[in-house]
């Protein structure tokens, strides 16, 4: 059994203290070495200590810092402190301050020679050190020597880390940055696609109402003349009036702004959003041009096998599962490749119409994304009448679309 264990991060200033006292440690561990005459040995303690405070500033002021450690230490080291004892503060301060200094100012290069410039100094004053009286004999002169390189390579590590860290926080941003983007254009498709909607479902009720006035204007006619005809008029305006009703439900349902997100079962398929019929200017289609687009895909080259029950559906629903049909079809067309077949069918079970497509091709490559617009459109329209959508890749091989509307119970049988 393996058990998963998060590891803490420590606080920053948790991290300065454990600098600061291993600094102190390291400074102090510089009492077996000799010291100048007029120096007790006790000494080393307020230096050890005062090396170590300096340290805790070295993220806020990490070039005064650098200056601090530098003078401290070849003082230490004047007076007969080991160099590795008096000098690894300055290292540390170096090192701070390529990860934490300012590189303000001009080019990328300037700002990169000013951050370097403290640490420079710090590194010939210590070579510089190397002749200076009482320090010019071994181990003192090569080791002041060796500090003041390990200054610069303390720097140059530092700077590295920092062209990390600053590289790793690129790659964040530019993540954020990518998945806010690809969440505004998946809203941005949900808004259009119901926009879309409403307006094919406008010509659907703009029908209805159009049917209501006709009938209830033969009706005032038929009251005087022919009386036996004006309970089928109003039988007729009644039915079209609950339709229109039901169909301004599946509009206001399809722009209300709290339905963003849609449940969806199942694995999303590919995008399609070329349409395969125009139609914009003539009736909205409905199952009888589920035939014509299937004999225009017969035509292309594509072999389908269509399976239509007869059945009467209110003119939004019919809408739905022919767009259905159209975006599922266009997706066999753009993914399923050379030599696919597919088969639609649209049947009724119980109080629901089933709208099916399916392909025996290559499919989609990759996991095809549920903001793609064609998906959008076929669940935002299943999703109207209260339906659902399942997509995915079929057993045996090739891509299925799944729709499940149910009727209005005047509708069911």
């Amino acid at each position: 059994m393996i058990v998963a264990v998060r590891v803490r991060r420590p606080s920053r200033l948790a991290v300065d203290v454990a600098v600061s006292v291993t600094a102190a440690l390291v400074t102090a561990n510089g009492r077996l070495f000799r010291v100048a005459p007029w120096l007790p040995h006790t000494v080393i303690v307020p230096l050890a200590v005062g090396q170590g405070l300096l340290l805790l500033g070295r993220r806020r002021a990490p070039a005064p810092v650098q200056a601090a450690t530098t003078l401290v230490g070849i003082f230490m080291l004047a007076v007969g402190f080991p160099p590795f004892g008096a000098g690894f503060g300055a290292c540390c301060a170096a090192y701070a301050l390529a990860m934490y200094g300012q590189r303000a100012g001009g080019t990328e290069l300037t700002g990169t020679l000013r951050n370097m410039a403290p640490a420079l100094l710090a590194a010939v004053a210590w070579l510089v050190a190397c002749f200076t009286p009482g320090v010019r004999t071994p181990p003192f002169a090569s080791g002041s020597f060796y500090i003041g390189v390990m200054i610069a390579a303390s720097w140059v590590l530092g700077y590295a880390l920092r062209i990390r860290r600053d590289y790793v926080a690129e790659l964040r941003d530019r993540a954020a940055r990518l998945e806010a983007a690809e969440g505004e254009r998946a809203a941005r498709a949900v808004v259009d696609e119901r926009l879309r909607i409403a307006r094919e479902l406008h010509d659907v009720i703009g029908h209805s109402i159009s049917l209501i006035a006709i009938q209830s204007e033969a009706a005032a006619r038929s009251a005087r003349s022919n009386p036996e005809a004006v309970p089928a008029f109003l039988s007729a305006i009644s039915a079209a009036s609950r339709q229109a009703l039901a169909e301004m439900r599946g509009v206001l349902a399809v722009l209300r702004p709290d339905a963003m997100e849609l449940p969806m079962t199942g694995e999303p398929g590919p995008d399609a959003t070329v349409p395969l019929t125009t139609g914009e200017l003539g009736p909205q289609p409905g199952l009888e041009q589920v035939g014509e687009l299937v004999a225009s895909l017969r035509a292309g080259g594509l072999e389908t096998r269509l399976e239509v029950e007869p059945m009467h559906l209110p003119p939004g629903i019919a809408l739905a599962a022919y767009r259905i049909v159209q975006e599922s079809l266009t997706n066999v067309l753009k993914h399923a490749g050379a030599g696919a077949k597919a088969s639609v069918a649209i049947i009724r079970n119980g109080g629901t119409v089933r709208v099916s497509v399916r392909d025996d091709g290559a499919g989609p490559s990759g996991r095809a994304l549920s903001t793609a617009h064609g998906i959008v459109g076929m669940r935002e329209r299943a999703a109207a009448y209260g339906g659902t959508l399942r997509t995915g890749a079929r057993p045996g091989g090739g891509f299925e679309v799944e729709a499940s509307i149910p009727l209005p119970d005047q509708e069911a049988p």
